[in-house]
């Protein structure tokens, strides 16, 4: 699967002299194919061909750590910037919610409620996004897209009033159960995928692989959900290409 990523997003990662042509030139010889590098303004963008063996290279944090160590082997002085967190502020919203997991299915999950107004993302997001190939949709949407492109992680976020049970299980699917996805498809689940119903049955999300419009962010949204998950990969991998759902989430 390709990849595209601009300079400047990637030299917040990447601490080097190396010139857009050189950086690629290096890394094509020893780790990803970097097929393509276009112009963009004051900018380059790289168009990056990550092989299925090398998931980890599916971000700018990731091809940058790649980089500060590839470069240096050939006499190019690069360092590795890691990302820099902030404290997160919390807020009083003190609303229920109640996640059952099974660790067979999903090895940890990271959720928060939260206030939002649903509008347009900064115009730096939005050029990210765009370069990566990427549309922006609205800031909500749009964080979630920009954390994946960045760290190389799926994350989601769920409509938390849309959700009338306030609760999310994570189970297997059960053969023929059904469900329409973000993009207004619907599939027939032949069983053993990972789902989150929301205590009544009504599968929320196909985890790991694309989010459910039963539950999606709409303009009129005021509180979410925001979601991580870390999934069983082969359960992930054969619901992919079961539903022939090529995400890259997945």
């Amino acid at each position: 699967m390709n990849i595209q990523i601009l300079d400047s997003w990637l030299r917040e990662h990447l601490k080097t002299k190396a010139t857009p042509a050189s950086l690629a030139e290096k890394l094509s010889l020893t780790s990803v194919s970097i097929e393509r590098i276009e112009k963009l303004g004051n900018d380059f963008l790289y168009d990056i061909e990550v092989t299925t063996n090398r998931p980890d290279l599916m971000s700018v944090v990731g091809i940058a750590r790649e980089a500060a160590a590839v470069l240096p082997q050939h006499g190019i002085e690069a360092e590795f910037i890691p990302l820099k967190l902030r404290d997160p502020e919390l807020n009083n919203l003190n609303l229920p919610l109640e996640i059952n997991n099974d660790p067979k299915l999903t090895n940890r999950i990271c959720a928060v409620i939260m206030d939002v107004e649903i509008g347009k993302s900064p115009k730096e997001i939005e050029e990210r996004l765009l370069g990566a190939g990427i549309r922006s949709i609205n800031n909500v949407i749009d964080v979630t897209n920009y954390v994946m492109r960045e760290v190389g992680h799926p994350t989601h976020v769920f409509d938390y009033d849309r959700i009338a049970s306030h609760k999310l299980i994570v189970r297997e699917s059960k053969n023929g159960e059904k469900i329409v996805t973000l993009d207004k498809k619907e599939y027939m689940l032949s069983g053993g995928d990972i789902v989150a119903d929301d205590g009544t049955g009504k599968i929320v999300d196909l985890l790991g692989v694309m989010g459910t419009d039963n539950s999606v962010v709409t303009d009129t949204t005021k509180r979410i959900l925001y979601f991580i998950d870390n999934n069983n990969p082969e359960k992930i991998r054969r619901t992919s290409m079961n539903l022939g759902i090529r995400s890259e989430a997945a």
